[in-house]
């Protein structure tokens, strides 16, 4: 009775698995035919994992409590037969799942990734040993999915091979990391697409998910991504684009000519900003004395020292040298003329200067001195710096992808409600340059009336939309497109005084010389025809391959062994794979490279500026209201999406309303709970709201 139960919760775990693989699979036909993205598919992966581990533990131990009650545990478990089942190769597959499966919970894959990661690795092991225990016929029911995840992850092999030229990397002020990955023109993705990344400095084996934050529009040769510090991973990423930008600053400007012989050394301009130079409007406060008209400008020249000689008069431009010695100067009569008055910002002990950016009591001009060394211990060498003809360092990338959504439903409603939490912003930059870019180039765009909620931590995460320029990709975008902003500052109750501190020198960005890498266009997601030729090739090949291995080998030899013929079986599918989807591949790989050739590279120009000048940038611009867009930054509160789905039902009317979401999920929850109470309540003239999620968890 145990042993028949074992038997039956086998085949059930076995059902299982058949779909077990399907959700992984991210360019899969199957998962595009039916329109469910991979960010979405991988929740019925978790389910489907965990139901059929629980299966086939149970079916383990059940025969193991039979084959105990027997008296034969020892030599069952190590019982390995030709017909029929091999006990042996069960038990390591088991022991396989069941370390993917301990380490595939939620705490443990939320603080230990990298130890959830490599453990997964073992599912090689867990279906080879499968195919192994039950042979080839009872491995056939599960074969169908496992073959899809094969295709998958051999053409996802095939792309990850190329290396990607890495445009820009640049560090924003909040820490959050932007990537402008190269990419060829006839790579097709949406603005909900996401890559699959690796960075081979930090990791050969881990491959991380972001979300596309440029539209397919902005640039036919180049696509950005937004990665938000959270992990040991981005955390390794951030501090290797810092420290690499930092060494390549160290080029330095080549060394000063000395002046000819008998003239005095240039006077050159102070190292650094002048503060007072640096503002529009200044405001000088200062206690006890007050001056209308300052001195604004570089520092008085000092008078010299009492009883030193007056300075000569200045050299003469024009004009030939004297000849002969230089006359003696007479010494000075009488007493030193007295000193002048001091002017301006010279006339204090203290000077505190208030501005529109940075505030700062006795501000420094130039470098700080240098400190001398203690007396008596050696003379310090100079810091080593770099050859100025060296090039620039290089991040070693890798892209899978784009994956995600077939269709762009977010061009397919009139109104839209954006709800982002945080680096949840990110695919909504996407989206709306998506949209500006269809409106200048007068494609077709459903979208008229954009509402923005971003729910942000701290204030200095506004940089992400202050470098977002709505103007210069549709000037007028205002005729056509009402967008609105309401941003939430959770943890700050007020603006900060000084903005321009948090914004100060936290950005840095690198440009490695572009050696032509884009990214490959060998994807599931691109091309319809080569990837339709892809499955339909190694199908085909493994029916071909499983044919002749039973006209050739197996009949004629006789083989009747269950473990051996799950061998092949399963080497027939990677053999149909390989030779013949390889094959498909290759010619899919030539056609890549003659229509990259056809195409004229030229510069689109992209907009690395804006990355440099993020670090000075205080987000001050964003606040300010124009013509075009309302934008309301709310300090010390969350978002109340009753308020706001109540207010834009009132304003817009009986029409259909898509709401996407990105961000965690409490965020994702309250906002389906607010739609759903809407929806029960709803009156014939409220909107219908139409709920999206664009955030995933692994």
């Amino acid at each position: 009775m145990l042993e028949l139960t074992g038997l039956r919760l086998g085949m059930i775990g076995l059902l299982c698995m058949a779909f077990l693989f399907l959700p992984v699979a991210r360019g899969s036909a199957l998962l595009r035919l039916i329109d469910i993205p991979f960010e979405h598919a991988t929740r019925y992966h978790v389910w489907l994992g965990h139901l059929t581990m629980v299966l086939f533990t149970l079916h383990g131990l059940f025969y193991m409590i039979a084959w105990d009650i027997q008296g034969r545990l020892v030599q069952e478990l190590l019982a390995w037969r030709n017909i029929g089942i091999a006990n042996f190769p069960g038990v390591i597959s088991l022991l396989a799942g069941l370390m993917m499966w301990a380490t595939s919970f939620h705490p443990v894959r939320k603080h230990f990734f990298q130890l959830f990661f490599y453990t997964h690795q073992l599912y090689v092991v867990f279906v080879v040993f499968l195919a192994l225990h039950v042979g080839d016929f009872v491995f056939s029911i599960a074969a169908g999915g496992i073959f899809l995840f094969i295709l998958d992850r051999f053409l996802r092999f095939c792309q990850s091979r190329r290396t990607v030229d890495v445009l820009s990397a640049s560090c924003l002020p909040c820490g959050t990391v932007e990537l402008v990955l190269s990419k060829p023109a006839n790579l097709r993705y949406n603005a909900l697409s996401f890559f699959f990344l690796q960075v081979r400095e930090l990791s050969w084996l881990q491959w991380h998910p972001f979300s596309v934050s440029s539209s397919p529009l902005e640039g036919k040769y180049h696509s950005s991504v937004l990665i938000k510090v959270l992990g040991e991973w981005t955390e390794n990423l951030r501090d290797y684009i810092l420290s690499k930008s930092e060494s390549d600053s160290q080029v330095g400007p080549p060394p000063p000519v000395p002046p000819p012989e008998g003239h005095p050394p240039p006077v050159h301009p102070p190292q650094g900003p002048v503060r007072n130079l640096m503002y529009e409007n200044l405001i000088l406060v200062a206690g006890g004395i007050s001056e209308a008209n300052p001195h604004v400008g570089p520092p008085l020249p000092v008078p010299p020292p009492q009883g030193a000689p007056p300075p000569g008069p200045p050299l003469q431009e024009e004009g030939p040298p004297p000849q002969g010695p230089h006359p003696p100067v007479p010494p000075p009569q009488g007493p030193p003329p007295p000193l002048p008055p001091p002017k301006g910002n010279l006339m204090y002990e203290n000077l505190i200067v208030v501005a529109g950016g940075i505030s700062e009591t006795e501000p420094q001009v130039g470098p700080p001195p240098p400190v001398p060394p203690p007396q008596g211990s050696p003379p310090q060498r100079p810091p080593p710096s770099r050859h100025p003809l060296l090039p620039p360092t290089k991040i070693t990338a890798s892209v899978e992808g784009p994956y995600g959504h077939e269709v762009p439903y977010h061009l397919m409603y009139e109104n839209l409600i954006l709800v982002a939490g945080g680096i949840g912003i990110s695919p909504f930059l996407a989206i709306l340059s998506d949209i500006l870019h269809r409106i200048n180039e007068g494609k077709s765009c459903l979208p008229r009336n954009v509402l923005i909620v971003w729910a942000v931590k701290k204030s200095n995460e506004l940089s992400l939309l202050s470098n977002f320029y709505k103007e210069s990709i549709c000037p007028f975008f205002s005729d056509k497109l009402n967008l609105e902003t309401f941003i939430y500052v959770t943890r700050e109750t007020e603006p900060p005084l000084e903005e321009g501190e948090l914004h100060k020198t936290m950005s840095s960005s690198i440009y490695p010389v572009p050696s032509g890498c884009a990214m490959s266009v060998l994807v599931g997601t691109g091309n319809n025809v080569w990837s339709g030729l892809y499955v339909i090739s190694s199908t085909v090949g493994f029916i071909i391959l499983v044919a002749l291995l039973n006209i050739l080998y197996v009949n004629p030899f006789n083989i009747h062994s269950w473990w051996y013929k799950g061998l092949l079986f399963l080497a027939c599918m990677v053999g149909g794979v390989l030779i013949f989807g390889g094959t498909v591949i290759g010619f899919w790989h030539l056609w890549e490279r003659k229509s990259s050739a056809r195409e004229n590279y030229k510069d689109d120009s992209i907009e690395v500026d804006n990355a440099q000048n993020v670090g000075t940038m205080a987000h001050n611009d964003i606040r300010k209201k124009d013509t075009k867009s309302s934008t309301n930054i709310l300090y010390g509160s969350r978002p109340d999406f009753k308020e706001i789905f109540g207010s834009t039902s009132k304003k817009w009317g009986h029409v259909d309303v898509g709401v996407i979401v990105c961000g965690p999920p409490s965020l994702q929850s309250s906002v389906a709970k607010e739609i759903r109470s809407h929806s029960l309540m709803r009156e014939c003239h409220d909107p219908i709201f139409h709920f999206h999620s664009h955030s995933f968890d692994l």
